[in-house]
């Protein structure tokens, strides 16, 4: 009975090793990811961004009989300003971009996106191997 017990342990053991590696990994990566989005930001300010958060939003038409509600996400810019704080559709930031600029622009916003979307997903922690 005690080999048994003793096995188990060591199955447990294995398992716990195996999941703090994992956490490590997962550390390790978004510390990466956010060196990146510093990198990214830096360069949307040159740009003429303020910095901030891209915020994803869903937003309702108004039309009553809308099966389509709510439509999006429409990405949002917030930052702070004056103690207060400031929202603006990126669409209308990279209309007012020069067109080289704009395409710029448009790439590194859908990199901090997908950026987003991986430090989201890295942050759940699953115990299944």
């Amino acid at each position: 009975m005690g080999k048994i017990r003793m096995k188990g342990l060591e199955e447990v053991e294995r398992e716990a090793r195996r999941i703090l590696e994992e956490i490590e990994l997962r550390k390790k990566r978004i510390e990466e990811l956010e060196k990146r989005e510093e990198e990214l930001w830096s360069r949307l300010e040159e740009l003429g961004f303020p910095k901030g958060t891209f915020i994803p939003k869903y937003v309702r038409c108004g039309k009553k009989k809308c099966k389509s509600c709510p439509h999006g996400p429409y990405y949002y810019l917030v930052w702070k300003e004056g103690g207060k704080t400031k929202w603006k559709y990126v669409g209308k930031v990279l209309d007012a971009l020069e067109a080289k600029k704009r395409a710029e622009a448009k790439e590194i916003i859908e990199e901090l996106k997908r950026i987003r979307k991986e430090k989201k997903m890295l942050k759940i922690i699953t115990l299944s191997p």
